[in-house]
């Protein structure tokens, strides 16, 4: 399916209500991407917060980017599944890990919830803070915070002395092997292997490793005194397998493309355009909905008002109007070319000629600005790695599609070539 359809496709998922648990998409034979999930997606984006603010062809265009990427990730999972990675030892050893402190985790909320404010002293909060209903809160919780640290201490010294844990730190000092019993209890036993692989040998102190030791046996514990309630933890043990299962085929083609840093060093040689950093500016702006309006404001602002304040009251841009015209930091060439042109020429906090655009009659004001600059390859790193497996996924992703094909599962749409 084209990018221009699915842009379509996610307006009518906007203005009509579809059921929570509709499948949108399957991937493949078995994988599906549900109303449900794309809901609780959207919920958890960074940009959450400012898309109530947005208007309904951006909300629509988030919507349809969210639901490819969401359906290209269940893609991967399936590719993960064939290959096998939830069969692995990794695996395995990583979801042990994650249901441990999942339900030490647990243990200690349940804990925190035994504790109340006794009467007589939420008495001295209330009269103390006089109606003050934050004040109040935080109160309340500055006091269960101070006992809950004593509260969860001797909880886990008798869940440890009922297990009759004991520690052989004294081990540490003679050169310990990877079968090296560092703690022992009833159904507990770390080994020096359990928590140093034997690259790490030489870089981990006796200190650091005592500490891990002793938060491993908390761990522990506290989750077997968990699971002894049979506390339900099956649906984020499932969604924590599916990101596993992903992650892992993620870190073996990452290993197979960077095998090592000439690799990069390589790379970065190649694309010398990757140590460019463009130009920064903080853009201040106002956008009206006709030019005579906007004529109007820039005579407001040549005569001494503030482009921000009236931006704040008369932005037909949501989010800009939310933020007083502050539209934070742009790289040079990230914004529409009508914009790039105006600002090309524009000094620090002068004012821009009426720009016209889709989305109305803009007057913009740079703030500040950051140079461009070179940066050297041990400087960019990281983003030279960014860029190189950002090309390999690209391709890679393509083949995986082909392998487990999109079916859209929304009844009706507007098809544009």
């Amino acid at each position: 399916m084209k990018t221009n359809t699915l842009f379509f496709l996610l307006l009518y998922l906007f203005n009509v209500a579809v059921h929570a648990n509709k499948v949108l998409v399957t991937v493949g034979k078995s994988g599906q991407v549900t109303q449900q999930q794309l809901e609780s997606a959207m919920q958890a984006a960074p940009f959450a917060t400012q898309f109530p603010a947005m208007d309904e062809k951006d909300q629509a265009y988030l919507r349809g980017d969210m639901l490819l990427r969401m359906a290209r990730a269940e893609a991967l999972y399936q590719e993960a599944i064939a290959e096998g990675k939830n069969q692995s030892v990794t695996f395995q050893q990583e979801m042990g890990n994650f249901k441990t402190a999942l339900l030490a985790q647990r243990y200690l909320s349940n804990l925190r919830q035994q504790l109340k404010v006794p009467d007589e002293v939420e008495k001295q909060f209330e009269a103390k803070m006089q109606g003050n209903s934050d004040a109040l809160i935080a109160a309340r919780s500055a006091y269960i915070a101070k006992h809950f640290t004593a509260l969860k201490n001797e909880s886990i010294n008798k869940l440890i002395e009922q297990a009759n844990v004991k520690t052989y730190f004294d081990r540490l000092d003679d050169k310990p092997s990877a079968e090296t019993v560092l703690a022992e209890g009833d159904g507990l036993i770390i080994k020096y292997g359990d928590l140093i692989s034997q690259k790490q040998q030489e870089t981990v102190d006796k200190q650091r490793i005592i500490e891990k030791v002793n938060e491993w046996i908390q761990l522990t514990l506290t989750a077997k005194a968990v699971n002894a309630q049979q506390e339900n933890i099956n649906p984020q043990m499932q969604e924590y397998a599916h990101s596993l299962t992903t992650r892992l085929l993620l870190a073996e083609k990452e290993q197979q493309w960077i095998p090592n840093e000439n690799i990069l060093l390589d790379y970065f040689q190649k694309h010398p355009d990757i140590a460019y950093i463009p130009e920064r500016r903080q853009i201040g702006q106002i956008v009206l909905d006709s030019k005579k309006q906007a004529e109007v404001m820039r005579d407001r602002i040549a005569a001494g008002e503030s482009l921000f304040e009236l931006a704040g009251k008369y932005s037909i841009d949501a989010y800009g109007r939310q933020r007083s015209g502050d539209m934070g930091w742009l790289k040079q060439g990230s914004a529409s070319k009508e914009i790039e042109q105006a600002l090309k020429n524009l000094k620090d906090n002068e004012l821009s000629e009426i720009v016209k655009t889709d989305k109305g009659w803009h007057l913009i004001t740079i703030v500040n600005r950051k140079p461009s600059e070179r940066k050297d390859y041990e400087a960019i790193k990281d983003r030279v790695r960014q860029k190189l497996i950002a090309e390999k996924m690209t391709v890679y992703l393509q083949e995986v599609m082909a392998r487990y094909p999109l079916q859209w599962q929304i009844d009706e749409y507007i098809e544009i070539e």
